[in-house]
């Protein structure tokens, strides 16, 4: 009897869980487009679900994690305002991929040693952080950590 409650009661907690996360960041990312698919409603969720699969797989071994932590901001603020039908889809898209140009163009800079850790100092620096602040506007303040 008490096999029975303990297996329906971890049952119903199993039932509450996301999907497990597969071993990698593109099979993990694929399964959140199969929860998830692209529908008002399911963008957050969605973006929810990558970030998780971004903070297992490719967190922890991020030479940047503070920008990767960024494009993850942005994706949650976006997807949220493309399910409240405040911004298109369309116009989603377009802001995410200027996040994540400007997340690569600063990955690129600190690389090559022109940037430090946090962008301050350097007229490199200071373009980078004026776009990433102009970007930031058209997306919404909530995604900008403080």
């Amino acid at each position: 009897m008490k096999v029975v409650a303990v297996s329906m009661l971890c049952a119903l907690v199993v039932g509450c869980v996301p999907a497990p996360l597969p071993g990698d960041l593109r099979s993990a990312r694929e399964v959140c487009n199969r929860e998830y698919p692209r529908r008002v409603g399911n963008y957050l969720p969605h973006a929810q679900c990558v970030n998780a699969a971004v903070e297992r797989y490719a967190l922890p071994t991020a030479s940047h994690p503070d920008l990767i932590r960024l494009q993850e901001g942005v994706r949650a603020a976006l997807s949220d305002k493309v399910d409240r039908r405040q911004i298109s889809v369309s116009a989603g898209e377009r802001r995410m991929a200027e996040a994540d140009r400007l997340v690569g163009v600063a990955g690129r800079e600190r690389d090559a040693g022109n940037m430090p850790p946090r962008p301050a100092g350097s007229w490199r620096s200071k373009k980078f952080c004026a776009e990433l602040v102009a970007a930031a506007r058209t997306i919404g303040a909530e995604a900008m950590p403080e």
